[in-house]
């Protein structure tokens, strides 16, 4: 049985994103093509390869980290998701050597899923409650 956006969604934050993180469920989580659009990556993330780099950012920067669903809505092929990142700042990440601050991050995550798999995601939150912490914003 194939799982509902929804049940993707918490999948990909809970087993992708929290720690430790599995970096292979990535090809089953998103489609090849997928995008992502948000606030500290200006250009974009395109395709599942460079999703999984800027996972792997992730994984070595914040080894504790956790995604944690606050909430969830499904509407036909979309997906909101509140969400709130915490995690210790334990390895270089965007360039900032470790500073072993905490970072407790909150947002949202606007999902499209097609064809059973997340084909876009465009996020929402301040960067400033994750760069300040690491030096990197004022």
């Amino acid at each position: 049985m194939a799982d509902t956006g929804a049940e993707l969604v918490r999948r990909y934050y809970e087993e992708f994103l929290t720690s430790p993180g599995n970096l292979q469920l990535a090809d089953s989580l998103m489609a090849p093509d997928v995008v992502f659009e948000n606030p500290i990556s200006p250009d974009g993330i395109h395709g599942l390869a460079a999703y999984k780099e800027f996972a792997l950012r992730w994984y070595g920067g914040f080894p504790d980290r956790v995604f944690t669903v606050d909430d969830l809505l499904e509407q036909d092929d979309k997906v909101a998701a509140a969400f709130t990142i915490t995690g210790t700042h334990q390895g270089v990440f965007m360039g900032a050597a470790p500073t072993h601050e905490r970072i407790t991050v909150r947002g949202m995550n606007i999902f499209r899923i097609e064809d059973g798999r997340i084909k876009e995601v465009t996020a929402y939150f301040d960067p400033g409650q994750l760069l300040t912490p690491l030096g990197l914003g004022g």
